[in-house]
């Protein structure tokens, strides 16, 4: 998955950390290299080309995000299949969305950033890759789970 940005998808800053991150996650489940070599991938190729549009993203936020990711991606998953309806399963779900919910429920879990935040900004990134019909379904998961982390605050 190599998604160009689009001037339609203009993300900066951690935004564009969470998007690369999105897309580290799914090279890493699809091609099953360590996180570390990926991240280090991304930092010495895809961060220093002009083309990616990665140029102004947070280093340290992606580094920290995608490895804390795919560190709990265990848990994540689990947390997502706990929401699927029953005739559902976890691999049914496209790849990218799956990284999708990976780097936005690691941030819910393990950051202070609201999760109004989180939330908008991930259905931004899923804008990037899906439909509507996607964009809602990411919405849903996660706007549970935000409850569920709030109320146990």
């Amino acid at each position: 998955m190599s998604k160009r940005l689009s001037s339609k998808h203009s993300f900066k800053g951690r935004s564009l950390s969470r998007f690369a991150s999105v897309q580290a996650l799914f090279q890493i489940e699809k091609t099953e290299e360590p996180a570390s070599t990926v991240v280090l991938q991304f930092l010495e190729h895809r961060f220093k080309d002009k083309e990616s549009g990665l140029l102004k993203a947070d280093r340290s936020f992606f580094v920290k995000l995608t490895e804390g990711a795919w560190e709990l991606h265990l848990k994540t998953d689990e947390i997502v299949k706990s929401h699927l309806k029953p005739d559902w399963t976890l691999e049914r779900i496209e790849p990218v969305t799956r990284a999708i919910f990976r780097a936005s429920l690691y941030e819910l879990l393990e950051t202070k950033t609201p999760p109004p935040v989180i939330i908008d900004e991930y259905l931004n990134i899923t804008h990037a890759f899906f439909n509507a019909s996607e964009v809602s379904f990411v919405n849903g998961i996660l706007n549970k789970v935000a409850g569920k982390v709030h109320s146990e605050d």
